[in-house]
């Protein structure tokens, strides 16, 4: 294979990337089996599950001063309103197939069986006579 005068950019990306994942997988290795990164780990895991819960009760009371529905309120009223339609579907009797309708024409059904009289028949449309040959004046250049 013929080498070419650039380099592939998408080769040296390539390159990068699995040079960064075996630094990033050796520091974690290395990481965990140490006790005070693993206790690190846990109580920035706690920290973070505690703002989770916090934003969460305070995004919940802004909703209720708001005067809105929360997520877990939506879902319920979601299920709920899937269980009522449910019930209804097996109210209803099972669908019938749709009975064919005529064709669609301009004119209705019953106009178009009717021969038309030729009396009401529009009258036939003139032509112009024909105009003289005459020569056409001259126009003013202005």
């Amino acid at each position: 294979m013929a080498s070419s005068l650039f380099p592939d950019p998408l080769q040296l990306w390539r390159e990068a990337l699995t040079k960064l994942e075996g630094e990033v997988n050796a520091l974690a290795t290395g990481s965990t089996q140490s006790q005070e990164a693993v206790r690190s780990l846990h109580q920035l895991s706690s920290a973070s599950q505690g703002v989770q819960q916090m934003v969460e009760k305070a995004i919940g009371a802004y909703l209720r001063r708001a005067n809105l529905p929360s997520r877990k309120e939506m879902m319920e009223l979601a299920q709920s309103l899937q269980r009522i339609e449910d019930k209804v579907d097996r109210l209803l009797p099972p669908q019938v197939p749709a009975v064919p309708r005529p064709a669609r024409t301009r004119r209705p059904s019953g106009a178009a069986q009717m021969p038309t009289p030729a009396a009401s028949a529009p009258p036939p449309i003139a032509t112009p006579a024909p105009r003289s040959k005459r020569r056409a004046a001259p126009r003013a250049k202005g």
